[in-house]
């Protein structure tokens, strides 16, 4: 099945804890946050907007101040290329 160009895309958040760890950041259902190291735990924001504010929000509530963080976008082909989506 092909997948056509420019269709939804998928957002996730690298956020820096410490100097020596990165993490990803995983929304859950009930809109908590939890933290991974592990890409197959990654879930995946439908926009930038939100994976900003979330994140953004993330890091007061947790830290107090905005860190280093990096939101990296994904097509659904990118997805099911590394086996994170499968096509129906």
């Amino acid at each position: 099945m092909e997948i056509k160009q420019g269709g939804q895309k998928y957002y996730s958040v690298l956020i820096q804890i410490s100097i020596q760890q990165i993490i990803w950041l995983v929304p859950q259902e009930n809109g908590k946050i939890a933290w991974s190291d592990n890409f197959k735990d990654v879930r995946f924001f439908s926009s930038y907007e939100k994976a900003k504010k979330t994140v953004e929000e993330h890091f007061l509530e947790a830290f107090g101040f905005i860190g280093s963080y990096k939101i990296i976008e994904f097509t659904r082909q990118e997805l099911v290329d590394f086996d994170i989506l499968t096509l129906e």
